[in-house]
């Protein structure tokens, strides 16, 4: 009886143990199905991982180049908390491809260093025959070892320009989106009805014609907006000669014409429901768009 009474309660505490397995393993699941589906999936970030990984298994970039391998870390470290801390797309973009910059950096880099050292350290054959082979190879390899430098040097100097110009894009108030980086200038630049700029709205766009001065490859898209009060063709002319207004002020001030395209869209792309006054007020607009020439991957930013 005793027995049977000890394989009794062993048998309950069997299934009680197994019983409490199986709810912490369904709660383990829920937890990373949940974890999972909070962040979705990047497939920039996921570049930047795989080329640091890449990078950082390199024996020779580990032993020349441990302090850009470092700053690549850290740049990747910056990226994925960004999309674990679910910012925009855009963000986490921008963040990711500025990593694998500086892991690409490291590596060229290390090619640079490990041809200087073999240049240093390389022993050359007593024989004149090997010691003018040997020579031969030293220079050569010098002179890769500088045209490598020159290119690291260019790809920091580039990657540098490009943050640089897109934060005037910022200070200028551009968004971006999938067009490129969009400056929206309300109605503010024109009276009611009007295609003619006001008085002083020239100086609002004083800051554009800088920029775009200061960056002559640039090209600008104008594009004119109205709400849908109105005819249709009413509304399509007057976004379209606003439009034109801004290209001519800016040719005005020295940008050439064949680097803007003017044109309207009418009521046809509202940002807002023209439903309220505040809503038509946001769609007369005029957007400038800026064309994505020296951003590369670093234009995907506010998606």
């Amino acid at each position: 009886m005793h027995r049977l009474l000890m394989e009794k309660t062993m048998k309950e505490q069997h299934n009680t143990n197994m019983l409490k397995t199986k709810l912490v393993t369904a709660v383990c699941c829920a937890l990373i199905v949940t974890g999972c589906a909070s962040k979705k999936p990047n497939s920039n970030l996921d570049a930047a991982r795989s080329t640091f990984d890449r990078v950082s298994a390199n024996e020779v970039v580990n032993k020349y180049s441990t302090e850009d391998l470092n700053a690549a870390k850290i740049k990747l470290d910056i990226a994925i908390d960004a999309w674990e801390e679910k910012k925009s797309k855009s963000e986490i973009n921008k963040r990711a491809y500025i990593a694998e910059q500086y892991a690409l950096i490291a590596e060229q880099r290390s090619t640079v260093l490990q041809h200087q050292a073999q240049i240093e350290n390389g022993k050359l054959e007593r024989t004149n025959a090997q010691m003018e082979l040997r020579v031969s190879e030293a220079n050569n390899a010098k002179q890769q070892a500088q045209a490598l430098q020159r290119e690291v040097a260019l790809r920091e100097q580039k990657l540098q320009a490009q943050l640089a110009e897109l934060n005037e894009l910022k200070a200028l108030q551009a968004q971006n989106t999938d067009r490129g980086m969009v400056l929206t200038l309300g109605d503010v630049l024109f009276d009611t009805n009007e295609s003619t700029l006001r008085t002083g709205a020239i100086q609002n766009l004083d800051k554009v014609v800088a920029f775009l001065q200061k960056y002559p490859d640039r090209t600008l898209q104008i594009e004119g907006h109205t709400d849908d009060t109105g005819e249709d063709e009413y509304n399509f002319n007057l976004s379209t000669e606003r439009a034109l207004a801004v290209r001519t002020s800016l040719q005005s001030q020295g940008i050439a014409g064949s680097r803007i395209v003017a044109k309207g869209l009418g009521e046809n792309a509202p940002v807002a429901s023209n439903g309220a006054a505040e809503g038509r007020q946001r769609n007369r607009r005029v957007e400038l768009i800026f064309d994505r020439a020296g951003q590369n991957q670093l234009a995907e930013i506010d998606e």
